[in-house]
């Protein structure tokens, strides 16, 4: 038995050797590949550089890191979508992706993980997305002061209208211009006032009375300081946090419009698909779903040609599911999701 088991041992060995020989020689096939290999390293782009601009790699990358501290994104005629109609139209918009730990990547499925900093290009929150923003999620909460909040625009004019609890609830109305201050603060001082249908304009100035001797309001973003209510658009949304820096604020028929400018010129990346309406996704590392590529390069269009892209950062799970991926040879990725509005309010079929 002790000299089979040393025959047998001594058979393995030289197979094994043999393996390692032969593997170490390459046939024509094998080395193809390594040439193959090292042709794809040489040639493989660096996602982080757009034109002039590079993204700042505080760490050296590998095969599960870029390095790179952000991603990019490009979005073109895109409903961008927190939750709801919590959200924003963007024409056209440049913006970086910055995780909280430098360390870690943008990760979709965690808000409250990285935050957004828009570059150039601007927002547009139609009365719809101001009336879910207040009212789902300002002042949604218990013992809030208002409710049932109403948001119209005008070019120039803002109009609140809704109910205010002073020992019962009475409807209101104000009206006026809303400025820009300190690049994040928007400043809206009623130049009409109406309480319970009475117009009390001219009576609060008269009677030397403030608003926020009337009425107490302090919620995430909003609280009301003399006779005008401030506005941080930092605090305002719900995650992931906004880093903005507003060049201009204006009011429009069609709402309220934030343009963005901070110097910063990237190189718009060429839309593969459907260069209507999309959102690229471009450098750094990001993990969605269960996949994390590096040095990302992913395209994100509506799953129905041509139609305008409708994103939900917090429902993104579904539309993906109920859309597709598809793979460039170059690593590429296409994300073809179904539209938000035929997922139906809580995610079922539609």
């Amino acid at each position: 038995m002790k000299v089979r088991n040393l025959y047998m041992t001594g058979i393995l060995l030289c197979l094994s050797a043999g393996a390692v020989h032969a593997y170490e020689v390459n046939t024509t096939l094998v080395q193809k590949k390594i040439e193959a290999i090292e042709n794809s390293k040489k040639s493989a782009i660096d996602q982080s550089v757009y034109g002039a601009y590079k993204s700042p790699a505080p760490r050296t990358g590998g095969l599960r890191d870029s390095g790179h501290q952000e991603t990019l994104m490009f979005v073109e005629k895109t409903n961008f979508r927190f939750i709801g109609d919590i959200g924003f139209f963007v024409p056209r918009l440049t913006l970086s992706l910055i995780p909280n730990d430098p360390e870690s990547p943008v990760v979709f499925d965690d808000p409250t993980s990285f935050s957004i900093k828009p570059h150039k290009g601007e927002v547009v929150l139609s009365p719809q997305s101001l009336d879910a923003l207040f009212n789902q999620h300002v002042f949604n909460f218990p013992g809030a002061p208002l409710k049932e909040l109403k948001l119209t625009t005008a070019p120039g004019v803002l109009t609140l209208a809704g109910k205010l609890y002073r020992s019962k609830w009475v409807p209101f109305v104000m009206k006026g211009p809303l400025l820009l201050e300190g690049g994040h603060n928007l400043l809206f001082t009623p130049s009409y006032v109406a309480v319970d249908g009475v117009d009390a304009t001219k009576v609060l100035p008269a009677a030397n009375v403030k608003l926020d001797e009337l009425l107490k309001v302090e919620a995430g973003g909003t609280k009301l300081i003399g006779s005008t209510i401030h506005l941080d658009t930092r605090l305002l949304f719900p995650p992931p946090k906004l880093d903005l820096t507003i060049k201009e604020a204006r009011l429009e028929e069609r709402g309220l419009v934030l343009t963005f400018d901070d110097g910063l010129n990237a190189d718009t990346p060429t839309a593969r698909q459907n260069s209507q309406s999309y959102m690229i996704v471009k450098g750094g590392d990001v993990k969605f779903m269960r996949t994390m590529p590096t040095n990302v390069l992913l395209q994100i269009t509506n799953a129905e040609a041509d139609k305008t892209l409708d994103f939900c950062l917090y429902r993104y799970r579904e539309q993906l599911a109920g859309g597709s991926l598809k793979f460039a040879p170059d690593g590429g990725i296409f994300a073809y999701l179904k539209n938000y509005e035929k997922l139906g309010q809580k995610g079922g079929k539609k």
